[in-house]
């Protein structure tokens, strides 16, 4: 059976917006969604064609034909705040959508995010750990040396409870901040918990995304709204969810065809790999570049850097 999504754009002639695609295959897509828009619409949410889900079945591929299961369309398996930017897991087939959402659910996928905060944030001694303790609470910290240090905030909401790992990574001058310093600092949650990373920085730590409405306590940081807020999830670390060691199929798949598969990704936008594991473990690794608007608050010298 010859697979499309020609159905579900409803007659219109174009996508709704530009929604770049870092990976894609017969099972999985990853795209990158831009500020401002939506992941879904609902019924009276006003935002018409002008979210994600109506916007992907003109920029995905279907899957080929013999693909069992396939989604009438494509579909996102969690959500990003319409404020913030960034990478954003879809599911092709319906196999695709079982083993993503358990994957989310049993916290297996592996993201990071990158914020400018108001303030000159501090580091407590008495919360700062390891990067080997950071990987051992579950995140993907990478290849960063054990003496790494990394901040754990453990700060429950709605009475559940929201785990955050995270870093400063630069400081810099900027008028109307707090201290008159802002930070760019790296996150990396171990929940997904409502606003999590935007209530634990300002909440927690005292320093409110740069341009957050919601959380950033008015008064000058009101000067500082004009852009929106500045987070963006910049990096993602998944296991395939059909060219893995549970589904013997997908696996004889992946071991007839894993140089074809690697070649097709350099095609692609973004910064996309897969990796074997030791364990026979499929992962997807993608990561984008920030948003222009960082580079445009972002004026650091050397001497800015954090050692």
């Amino acid at each position: 059976m010859t697979h499309n999504y020609s159905e579900c754009k409803n007659h219109h002639k174009s996508a709704p917006f530009h929604l770049p695609i870092i990976y894609q295959d017969d099972h999985v897509a990853i795209v990158n969604k831009p500020e401002g828009f939506v992941v879904f619409s609902h019924k009276h949410g006003g935002f018409g064609r002008e979210n994600v889900y109506s916007c992907l079945p003109w920029v995905l591929e279907p899957p080929k034909a013999g693909v069992v299961s396939v989604l009438r369309r494509p579909s996102p398996v969690h959500r990003i705040d319409r404020g913030t930017s960034g990478l954003l897991v879809v599911a092709k087939t319906k196999p695709a959508m079982v083993e993503l959402g358990l994957a989310f659910k049993e916290r297996r996928v592996k993201k990071t995010y990158t914020a400018i905060v108001n303030g000159d944030i501090k580091e407590p001694k008495e919360t700062s750990i390891s990067s080997d303790e950071a990987k051992k609470l579950g995140v993907c910290i990478g290849n960063e040396r054990e003496t790494t240090s990394w901040q754990l905030i453990e700060h429950a909401l709605e009475e559940q409870s929201a785990v955050t790992i995270w870093r400063p990574l630069r400081r810099w001058p900027l008028e109307n901040a707090r201290n008159d310093t802002v930070s760019l600092v790296e996150l990396k949650p171990k929940t997904g918990r409502y606003h999590q990373l935007r209530r634990h920085m300002a909440w927690v730590r005292g320093c409110p995304l740069l341009g957050d409405k919601s959380y950033d306590g008015g008064g000058l940081a009101k000067t500082l709204r004009d852009e929106g807020f500045y987070l963006c999830s910049n990096k993602v670390t998944l296991e395939h969810p059909f060219y893995h060691t549970r589904t013997p199929a997908g696996k004889k798949e992946w071991d007839l065809n894993k140089r074809k598969i690697t070649k097709e990704m350099e095609s692609l936008d973004g910064n996309s790999h897969i990796t074997e594991e030791e364990d026979g473990t499929i992962l997807i690794h993608c990561e984008i570049d920030l948003p222009a608007k960082f580079g445009e608050v972002e004026v650091v010298t050397h001497s800015d850097k954090i050692k």
